[in-house]
């Protein structure tokens, strides 16, 4: 299994990409910015669309900007495999992070929970009718040096239960996966549900027919930071064919690839998206949510003052770390100053409430 990365149209393994990149930036004039974001200057919108005024062209990513993560594509390939009822099932899209700067523990989230899945099916979006969203992760300012995300792809015949629970979370969640903060515990923006430990083992601890992770290293010597772009995650040798917005991965005979192997595309993205912005402190609710309720099971609680309140202790978090900078901005001076306003900038952007943000 391999992420692969898109230039222009083209599918690259990280070898060819970065190989591109060098060659990109060996042609430049010294002075110019490409060596901040190599590839804002290399890329193309995908088969030629730069020329067309109507198509939006990726925002540039980096330390302090903010980051936004979204399932672009779904192939199932050959899953779910033939069962005794048929080869159609249910298909949970799961999740998770590690080591994002507002979000230290590892939740899982469902993003979406559809039924009647076949094989070699697409799908780029929750269906229409179906709750969910393709928003993996946002952050109005990326603070950490680098974290690594997870996407999965599971098949079962979920109770019937608890995909009707998990599906009114989602219709609840005002833009957000349904999170689970720990095992037997689900998340939405409307209340906190603990389930029982065979729900929560159906789909939590189910093997998934398709799990792949990415590196995002934005601060980290020896390797390039990442750039605004589509990826394909994928369990097959992708090199080779291009990548088609509208349609999937082509092969290199022009073909949509309609093989038994699946792939998941994801896009990376700078542009700022308000309504998202509670994302992240919610997010960072999931992880710690459970030091907080001891509930018997089939239970449920409203947690919007909990959410507010911990959306406080986000702000609150970031508020010490920024009163620091501050203190060390103060005291310096030149090329140090520079990067110590940078990540005053970039905390300020993470506290939600302006009456706490650091002039």
């Amino acid at each position: 299994m391999a992420v692969f990365r898109i230039l222009g149209d083209q599918v690259l393994s990280k070898a060819q990409y970065l190989n591109q990149i060098s060659t990109a930036r060996s042609g430049l004039e010294a002075g110019e910015t490409l060596a901040a974001h190599p590839l804002n200057a290399a890329f193309a919108a995908p088969g030629g669309l730069e020329t067309t005024p109507a198509v939006s062209q990726f925002t540039p990513i980096g330390v302090g900007k903010p980051l936004t993560i979204l399932i672009r594509r779904i192939y199932t390939g050959r899953h779910p495999g033939k069962g005794l009822l048929g080869s159609a099932k249910q298909m949970a899209i799961v999740t998770g992070l590690k080591d994002y700067s507002v979000f230290a523990a590892s939740s899982r989230a469902v993003n979406f929970l559809v039924k009647g899945v076949g094989k070699k099916t697409h799908f780029t979006a929750p269906p229409t009718f179906t709750d969910g969203t393709n928003v993996v992760a946002y952050s109005p300012a990326v603070l950490t040096d680098s974290f690594h995300f997870t996407v999965e792809m599971a098949f079962d015949r979920f109770p019937d239960g608890l995909f009707e629970l998990i599906s009114k979370g989602l219709s609840g969640a005002a833009g957000i996966p349904l999170l689970m903060p720990a095992q037997g515990y689900l998340l939405a923006a409307s209340g906190l549900v603990k389930v029982g430990s065979d729900w929560a083992d159906a789909l939590i601890d189910g093997k998934a027919a398709f799990s792949m992770t990415d590196t995002l290293d934005f601060n980290l010597p020896g390797v390039a930071p990442p750039s605004a772009d589509f990826r394909v995650m994928a369990d097959f040798d992708a090199t080779g064919m291009t990548y088609d917005p509208a349609k999937g991965l082509r092969t290199a005979s022009g073909e949509i690839y309609d093989g038994d192997d699946p792939y998941i595309v994801v896009s990376l993205d700078g542009a700022e998206r308000k309504n998202l912005a509670s994302f992240a402190p919610t997010v960072a609710t999931a992880a710690v949510l459970k030091q907080f309720f001891n509930m018997r099971e089939g239970g449920e609680a409203s947690i919007n003052a909990v959410l507010e309140g911990m959306k406080l202790l986000n702000d609150m978090k970031h508020r010490g770390e920024a009163e620091a900078v501050k203190k060390q901005l103060d005291a310096a001076a030149g090329a140090e100053k520079a990067e110590l306003q940078k990540r005053l900038d970039a905390l300020n952007k993470n506290i939600q409430s302006d009456a706490l943000k650091i002039g």
